[in-house]
């Protein structure tokens, strides 16, 4: 099972993933990172603290971004499905 790290982005900084997780494939890792965005603004909103994240870089062992998701792309793709 591939290992992929979600580092989370910030205006001005970056939360590194030393971890890393398995996933059966990359649309499940992007899956998780969207799920986690969510939550993370949730959280914020909740605190009503200022939302200073970004997105989630997904990198492979070597480092290599294999895909990213923005915070605006997991919330609104979340709330388009629910539409439907």
């Amino acid at each position: 099972m591939p290992i992929y790290f979600l580092h989370i982005r910030h205006s001005d900084s970056v939360d590194e993933d030393l971890e890393g997780a398995s996933f059966d494939t990359l649309d499940e890792a992007t899956s998780n990172a969207a799920g986690a965005l969510r939550e993370l603004v949730a959280q914020n909103l909740r605190a009503a603290r200022q939302i200073d994240i970004y997105g989630i870089e997904i990198t492979d062992p070597t480092g290599a971004v294999v895909a990213s998701v923005s915070v605006e792309d997991a919330v609104l793709r979340e709330l388009y499905q629910k539409d439907r």
